[in-house]
């Protein structure tokens, strides 16, 4: 059977679960995706707590030891989120400053008593253990809520491919054709320079597959970069825990195309998460560079001549250490730089 004709099969089976009152499961990709292409881009859960809250953040404290290769702390904000009455930034030190990669949730009515981890794209390329990631869920029996598959096409596909997949009904999904939004961004001399987003179906659903120009995004305009991204939600749909152990398999599971494309694929992509982070970061440091010498190129110049062209005291000068937001996530999946300990968290 072909794999695409398998995936319709699935979803009519899952369907009719759902129809008899059981949410119907994310569905697996039927070929072997064991290869990682796909990576988990966002991750929320929620869990109902066997402790008391504080307890139930020290064992939180522990299972992200597991999770990180950094300490965290755990910080008060000053709001809620989703329902939560209080919630907690979870952060990491790099490069002498706090960066958020998660959020914890806890208190409020409307949320039946459990607890939220949401752990934000960083927080993901921090990841150093999924299987631990894994391991936390399943110990908490928690229940997904949010989950992204990302796929990077560095080069040899445009928007436009899928786009045309799209018009040719590639795309559909147990009989019906998603919905399509298109924007994009740029200027009058080019409309695309700032990049191009197509989104097929809602979050709303459940389940939308956003396919978008990375690269250009991130402000190089030349670059061919394409990230394909699945965002599960968990309504009237169960996520496995298991979509964090292979991300590939439930990437493909998404859309007929998708399974076709991994098939294509998998046998010429051997890029890492890591590689992709490092071209994001050399996108970044590039268009910030440019925007330092357009805005102060000149006056540094000037400075370097009122300090007899003595670069390391110019340095000395115009340093504030920290990390730029366009590459706290770029910092953050670089590893252990400069950790410290933990601060101890507050009920």
């Amino acid at each position: 059977m072909r794999a695409g004709g398998a995936a319709r099969a699935c979803g009519a089976a899952a369907r009719a679960g759902s129809a008899a009152g059981s949410p119907r499961t994310v569905i697996r990709g039927e070929s072997d995706h064991s290869q990682r292409l796909a990576i988990i881009d966002w991750l929320r859960f929620t869990f109902l707590p066997s402790m008391s809250a504080l307890d139930t953040m020290e064992q939180l404290k522990r299972y992200f030891a597991l999770w990180f290769p950094l300490p965290v702390n755990f910080i008060p904000a000053e709001k809620g989120l989703y329902g939560y009455k209080q919630t907690y930034d979870v952060m990491v030190w790099k490069d002498a400053q706090l960066i958020r990669v998660a959020i914890v949730g806890m208190g409020g009515t409307s949320t039946g008593n459990t607890m939220m981890v949401d752990l934000s794209g960083k927080g993901c390329s921090l990841v150093s253990d999924w299987q631990a990631v894994y391991a936390t869920m399943q110990d908490l029996d928690a229940r997904i809520t949010r989950a992204d598959t990302a796929l990077d096409l560095m080069e040899g596909f445009t928007l436009d491919q899928f786009d045309d997949l799209y018009r040719a009904g590639e795309f559909n999904c147990g009989g019906r054709i998603p919905t399509r939004r298109y924007m994009e961004g740029g200027h009058s001399g080019d409309l695309h320079a700032n990049g191009r987003t197509m989104y097929l179906g809602k979050k709303a659903n459940g389940k939308e597959l956003c396919i978008y120009e990375k690269g250009k995004q991130l402000g190089d305009s030349t670059s061919e970069w394409l990230r394909v991204e699945i965002r599960f939600g968990n309504r009237d749909r169960v996520i496995p825990h298991d979509i964090v152990l292979d991300p590939t398999t439930y990437f493909a599971g998404g859309f007929i195309a998708l399974e076709t494309l991994v098939d294509t694929i998998k046998t010429k992509i051997k890029t890492e998460q890591r590689d992709i982070v490092s071209e994001e970061r050399t996108i970044v440091l590039k268009r910030l560079t440019h925007y330092l010498t357009a805005s102060y190129g000149k006056t540094l110049y000037q400075l370097a001549h009122e300090l007899k062209m003595d670069y390391k005291a110019l340095y000395e000068l115009l340093r504030v250490p920290g990390v730029p937001a366009r590459l706290e996530k770029s910092v953050v999946a670089d590893g252990v730089n400069r950790a410290h300990d933990p601060a101890h968290s507050e009920e």
